[in-house]
């Protein structure tokens, strides 16, 4: 059995060549009223904002001109709160902004969500 996902091991990495731009980026802060800057170097930037990146980097799954998924099922990420099945299908910002990230670089942070978010 593998080690759980790992922020500085697994995760950390795949924003790397994203850091400056989104360090210019406020985001509401999901756990406090008022906004805060997204590090995607730290942590806990990363961690109190990962269903904000999750949906940008999903932003890409579906294309709405052509009304199709571009990617299967077990890819794509539930709406918070939604019916099952129901997948998000936009983003305000997708992530990175051009193109989407490859599905691997994906795939490792839905798990390192769904391992607990380990530093």
């Amino acid at each position: 059995m593998s080690a759980p996902t790992s922020f500085k091991r697994d995760v950390q990495g795949l924003f790397s060549k994203y850091v400056a731009d989104m360090n210019k980026v406020k985001l509401n802060n999901p756990l406090s009223s008022g906004v805060r800057v997204l590090r995607l170097n730290e942590y806990e930037s990363v961690k109190d904002f990962h269903y904000q990146i999750q949906v940008a980097l999903h932003g890409y799954d579906y294309d709405s001109r052509s009304d199709t998924w571009l990617v299967s099922a077990e890819h794509r990420l539930l709406v918070r709160g939604g019916r099952a099945g129901e997948y998000v299908r936009s983003a305000p910002h997708p992530m990175p902004p051009d193109g989407p990230m490859p599905q691997e670089g994906i795939d490792i942070f839905d798990q390192w969500v769904r391992d607990g978010m380990q530093p």
